[in-house]
């Protein structure tokens, strides 16, 4: 019997969880595409290597015992069933599973300044190890304390402005919204973050960057009403944007079973643009949803394509975590939803609700909480 060849894009946390469930398969062959020099890595610890003392091999990814090219897909040609790679090569698959995760998203580059040599060099996201590095880099050079600005106030610059305040550093945190992180943690969780950064950090909410200049030994941070900041280093943390392969360069809409639109291709992870009755449309670009995205697309593809039980409906419940200023957050499930109460109790429980079903909770200080009020996830989300 000839192997059904699976092709898997993406050596992230969908990507390498896809592959491992494939790999379990009868009859099936895999090949794993890589991003060219990539070495894959867990993402979740990457703030461990920027801001302490994680050494970078130690974050590695475990690979699968599949052929790994290290060669970046840019091209899929849907009706022949190919992918092209950057090199040239052109593979076949008989299914694809595109798992490419995300990009960060950039400064505006009509801001003036941007462009500029000197201001390049102190600016940088914190989306891979290469921008941990480069972090790492750039503070053990400063010295102790750096000034160091963050663009945008959601979960990673939350994170970001607790870790290095938490250092000894000088944190400035610059966010578009008046309470930031509404989208990532809920309005309640939000404003009590936002009431701890003002109290810990300097924070400037509702301010965009107008400019940046070069100077001798840092950048010049204009904000929208001319205040004027001075960074040994700019953080940019506006979030993410889904990224893949052409024609998929912003993602791939998938349904409740992770199908694409087009026959034979899945996706899974932070590529992975979510339509189903349940949630509406729902994109979410963290580490654990993201594996646990994958192991479910290869299941309905070996569904699909072999035979295999059907896993059903895809339904987010894997848990998040984040120690911002010592207080400990624990999110399960999809929490970036209006619609949400606190529980009574001495505990600050949060569920959050879609159309009256729960579909996540968030906790502070309170993990036993919130698994316990999470425990109903599996009953309510089918």
């Amino acid at each position: 019997m000839t192997d059904h060849h699976v092709i898997v894009l993406g050596a992230g946390a969908a990507g390498l969880a896809a592959t491992a469930a494939l790999t379990r398969a009868e009859n099936v062959r895999v090949t794993l595409v890589a991003h060219t020099g990539e070495t894959p890595s867990i993402r979740m610890h990457i703030t461990g290597v920027a801001f302490g003392p994680t050494l970078p091999h130690t974050i590695h990814a475990p690979l699968p015992a599949v052929p790994l090219l290290d060669d970046t897909a840019v091209h899929i040609d849907a009706a022949a069933r190919t992918v092209t790679l950057s090199s040239g090569t052109l593979l076949r698959y008989d299914t694809l599973l595109i798992a490419t995760g995300s990009h960060p998203r950039a400064l505006d580059p009509h801001t003036p300044g941007v462009g500029h040599p000197a201001v390049v060099q102190r600016v940088t996201t914190l989306h891979s190890l290469d921008d941990a590095e480069k972090i790492r880099e750039r503070l053990q050079h400063a010295g102790t304390p750096t000034r160091v600005a963050i663009y945008g106030g959601g979960f990673t610059g939350a994170e970001v402005a607790s870790s290095l305040r938490d250092r000894g550093h000088h944190v400035a945190l610059i966010s578009r919204a008046r309470i930031p992180g509404q989208s990532a943690f809920g309005p309640t969780l939000a404003a009590r973050i936002a009431a701890t950064h003002r109290a810990r950090i300097t924070s400037f909410p509702g301010r965009t960057i107008a400019a940046l200049h070069p100077r001798e030994d840092s950048v010049g941070i204009i904000l929208d009403d001319t205040t004027l900041l001075s960074a040994d280093l700019l953080i940019v943390a506006l979030g993410t944007d889904p990224t893949g392969p052409s024609p998929f360069t912003r993602g791939v809409d998938v349904d409740d079973r992770h199908r694409a639109r087009i026959a034979h291709i899945y996706a899974a992870g932070a590529a992975a643009t979510h339509h189903d009755h349940h949630l509406g449309t729902w994109h979410i670009d963290h580490w654990a949803d993201a594996a646990a995205q994958g192991a479910h697309a290869a299941a309905a593809l070996l569904h699909d394509h072999t035979g295999q039980p059907d896993p059903g409906p895809y339904r987010p419940r894997s848990a998040y975590g984040a120690l911002i200023h010592g207080t400990a957050i624990t999110g399960i499930g999809y929490t970036p939803t209006a619609e949400e109460r606190s529980l009574p109790g001495p505990d600050l429980v949060i569920e959050h609700t879609l159309h009256g079903a729960l579909v996540g909770v968030v906790a502070v200080d309170a993990v036993t909480a919130a698994y316990q009020r999470a425990e109903r996830l599996h009953g309510v989300l089918t």
